[in-house]
């Protein structure tokens, strides 16, 4: 199910299911959809904190209770969320999901938004995985900003990036999943982990330890969920394990993590592509997960192209 895009005036709620965030945080992102013609609805509970062994942005309760409030206002057209860090896992089993999945919108956001993202596939709807309100402290590529309207509002999504040293070739169609590779780890073994087969998958991740981005991989290799996936799109590895021990620590790609992952990829049979501009980084662009893409890898580039 693809939900309604968006048109000016519509109006779109800017929601904090994960960590604490505070009104500055968000001014530019609040700016950004106006810019767009949207009209901005902030939660009743947005800048709230709760200290819970982490600063989130309030309780369960509170935090369920704006998300629940969004899913179910027929005025609200998208659900933006304002940050990542922790705490969106422990909301979806508290939300009624049905007048969502009777009239879905779109939900947004990337990081800890990935656990929504998952969960809200499963019912086969689509979402935006793309920045939220709130920015990370670097510079933002002009792309970041212009694929999230033009998924937001219909346009259909095309991108061709030079070839990495790293990637398997070939083409393929499939279901374009996934999102930050933690937050699918966490999930597996429960209602919210990926299904379906005939997948492609992207991966994204920042601030790990290699040997877990190992162990993460083995889990998902362990559990046989390698083999349902017909492709790999590796996006940003950022500020991984230990900064003084890093040379890549500060950039985009991580070199080790990704030879982690190309060595328990090596028996798969799919195309693979690396250095994809999306995550935690200045150049992360929308992908619609949920809708059907073709992926091509081929010696000279990558082009993924979002089925309309």
């Amino acid at each position: 199910m693809k939900p309604v895009f968006l048109k000016p005036q519509d109006k779109i709620a800017i929601v904090a299911p994960s960590g604490r965030v505070f009104s500055e945080d968000i001014e530019e992102g609040i700016e950004l959809i106006k810019s767009w013609g949207l009209i901005p609805v902030l939660s009743k509970n947005l800048f709230r904190d709760y200290d819970n062994g982490y600063h989130y942005a309030g309780t369960d309760e509170e935090r369920t209770e704006d998300f629940q409030n969004a899913l179910d206002d027929e005025e609200i057209k998208g659900i933006w969320c304002a940050r990542g860090g922790y705490g969106a896992v422990k909301l979806l089993d508290h939300l009624n999901w049905d007048k969502f999945i009777a009239k879905p919108k779109w939900v947004i956001g990337y990081s800890d938004i990935t656990a929504f993202h998952n969960h809200i596939n499963n019912f086969e709807v689509e979402t935006i995985h793309g920045i939220t309100a709130k920015r990370l402290n670097t510079n933002y590529n002009e792309e970041t900003f212009l694929t999230l309207k033009d998924a937001l509002f219909g346009k259909n999504l095309s991108y061709e990036i030079p070839a990495h040293p790293l990637n398997k070739t070939g083409t393929v169609t499939g279901k374009l999943v996934g999102g930050n590779l933690s937050i699918i780890y966490s999930l597996n073994g429960s209602e919210s982990f990926i299904k379906g087969n005939d997948l492609i998958l992207f991966i994204e991740d920042w601030n790990e330890n290699w040997y877990h981005i190992d162990r993460m991989m083995m889990n998902l290799k362990r559990c046989g969920f390698l083999t349902q996936i017909k492709g790999l799109i590796v996006g940003s590895f950022t500020k991984m394990d230990v900064e003084e021990e890093n040379p890549d620590f500060a950039l985009p790609y991580d070199g080790t993590a990704y030879q982690v992952i190309q060595k328990i990829m090596g028996e798969y049979k799919i195309p693979i592509a690396y250095g994809f501009p999306a995550g935690h980084i200045g150049d992360n662009r929308a992908l619609i997960f949920g809708r059907e893409v073709s992926l091509e890898v081929n010696q000279n580039s990558v082009i993924l192209n979002f089925k309309s």
